[in-house]
């Protein structure tokens, strides 16, 4: 059931499951005392509305919960979460997937032990809360158990699953279901070889085909491997694989690729220096829809062989075909004691166009700052950070221009100390960006939201006591609101409503102060959220945000 309360940010008073908070509290998913909640995805629903899902200790065992957190950030569904799954688990936890497909539901997909050994099964969650595929959906492996699912929608709102099958040698196995939940006629497929493959993940194409990548392998599951991928056709033949790099990646590393808007893809991976295999460095790749590459080994982000480079589970942002990608990512020295934030643009052909030695975003630090999601703007990007060093952990933001220069200050999303795991980025829609994770700050695992809000700037800095921001009440508001502003404003006010985009569209100039608050008219807004800014001849005030109802 949706629940509405009254947020003063001005007054630090919050309500759990309310909506969007600071980040001195941050917006509770799951946080409840003695609950141990862990391993939280993220995917974007309709309206805005963002879909997290986690697992969380019962009994002895584990269940899948999720929410949904409306563009607001208020909780959809009961306090708890949505209990999706009950069935069976393993005692270890393993990598699962989350998406939300074209008509807005949430598709999950994850290892269980219904069938009595560990296989995969998959769900869908529509926005209602509705299990629209039943009590889930068996994915069974052939001759084999199944782990490590992942998930692509195709562009006919099919959903094509991947994963890793335990037979010797290992096969990736993959298989399309309806939207309605009926799997392909044909079955799952299996991709073989002489090595072992693991590791897939899914890019759609147009056409309602798609590119699967996954990673071979000479021996077992720690040796090094190399990036591979093939082309299954909208009626799942499956083409030629393609090496996507002759360099070789890490055992334990998991390459994420995204679609470059033309049936194609790029990925970013961690892999060896150059010229010094002692050194981990950091490489992109193009795979065209025609099966060419940009080279047989891709381009690095920079060059030399004094510095350590690492991606983490950043993506590369895809600004346009004009602009190219953009990555950040972490450089380090070569103890990796100290590590810091570096940013590199890429045009379309491979060609590095912020120098041959980046742009240093984040000095070098002993908190070391590492990447775990890139999201990409008009005009640059936004670059989300976890600090990896020892002690507590802290989750921020910078955006940054084409030219790889900080625009504005750094943005904190989290200023609790406590450690964190497993933070998640849903990439900008109508302005805002959400950032999921594990935080241990009750002692125990808790999963928390926070939103990325450039337009507004307000819901991504925490007001302190000498902020000069102000209350607004009633907010929700259907219409009629207060503005309660500092005692010595001024005699003359001007005030502005600022939507979501960023755009003003409510101006009232030349206002008389007064100490009761000031009443304004704003029924004639639609629903939605906005913020408030109050300007005197002297300067801002400041800037809070409200809710249209």
């Amino acid at each position: 059931m949706r629940t509405t309360t009254l947020l003063f940010i001005s007054l630090l008073s919050h309500t759990a499951f309310a909506q969007w908070d600071i980040p001195s509290v941050n917006t509770p998913v799951r946080a409840a005392a003695g609950v141990d909640a862990v391993t939280p995805l993220s995917a974007a629903g309709r309206q805005g509305s963002t879909y997290i899902s986690w697992f969380e200790q019962s009994d002895g065992g584990y269940i899948l919960r999720m929410q949904r957190l409306d563009v607001d950030g208020v909780a959809e569904w009961d306090s708890e979460g949505l209990l999706v799954s009950e069935e069976p688990q393993n005692s270890a936890l393993f990598r699962y997937d989350l998406a939300g497909d074209l008509e807005g539901n949430a598709i999950v997909a994850f290892q269980d032990e219904r069938s009595g050994s560990l296989d995969v099964v998959a769900y869908k969650v529509g926005p209602d809360g509705s299990m629209v595929w039943g009590s889930g959906l068996a994915l069974p492996t052939p001759d084999g158990t199944g782990l490590a699912p992942s998930i692509g929608v195709l562009s006919d709102n099919r959903v094509v699953f991947a994963w890793n099958t335990d037979s010797s040698p290992s096969a990736v196995a993959y298989l399309v279901v309806s939207q309605d939940g009926v799997p392909d006629p044909a079955g799952t497929q299996q991709i073989t070889s002489i090595g072992n493959l693991g590791r897939p993940k899914i890019v759609p194409c147009s056409d309602g085909g798609f590119w699967i990548q996954y990673v071979e392998q000479d021996g077992n599951f720690l040796t090094p491997g190399v990036i591979t991928a093939a082309r299954v056709s909208a009626t799942l033949e499956l083409g030629t694989p393609v090496i996507v790099s002759t360099k070789t990646i890490a055992g334990f590393y998991f390459p994420q690729p995204i679609t470059d808007g033309h049936d194609g893809m790029y990925v970013a991976f961690n892999t060896s220096n150059g010229s010094n295999e002692n050194i981990t460095d950091l490489f992109v790749q193009r795979l065209r829809a025609d099966g060419s590459l940009w080279s047989p080994k891709g381009t690095s982000v920079e060059d030399g062989v004094t510095t350590q480079r690492f991606t983490f589970s950043a993506t590369p942002a895809l600004v346009n075909d004009d602009d190219g990608l953009m990555l950040a990512y972490q450089r380090t020295d070569l103890a990796q004691s100290e590590g810091g934030i570096s940013v590199q643009r890429m045009d379309t052909a491979g060609n590095r166009m912020l120098s041959d030695a980046g742009v240093v975003v984040i000095p070098a630090n002993s908190l070391l700052p590492a990447p775990f999601g890139n999201a990409a703007l008009t005009d640059g990007m936004v670059t989300t950070t976890l600090d990896v060093g020892t002690g507590p952990h802290k989750i921020a933001a910078q955006q940054i221009g084409l030219d790889g220069l900080v625009v504005g200050p750094s943005i904190s999303l989290c200023s609790v100390s406590s450690e964190k795991d497993d933070p998640t980025l849903v990439p900008f829609r109508n302005g805002q960006a959400v950032i999921a994770w594990q935080d241990q700050r009750s002692g125990t695992g808790g999963i928390y939201a926070q939103p990325v809000q450039l337009d507004f700037n307000v819901g991504i800095t925490a007001p302190s006591s000498t902020d000069n921001t102000f209350v607004l009440w009633p907010n929700p508001t259907t219409g009629q609101l207060r503005a309660l502003l500092p005692g010595e404003a001024a005699d003359l006010l001007d005030l502005r409503v600022i939507d979501a985009t960023g755009r003003t569209i409510w101006t009232k100039r030349r206002v008389p102060f007064s100490a009761e608050g000031i009443l304004l008219d704003l029924s004639t807004l639609a629903p939605g959220s906005y913020a408030l800014v109050a300007n005197t001849q002297k300067g801002s005030l400041g800037t809070s945000r409200f809710i249209r109802q």
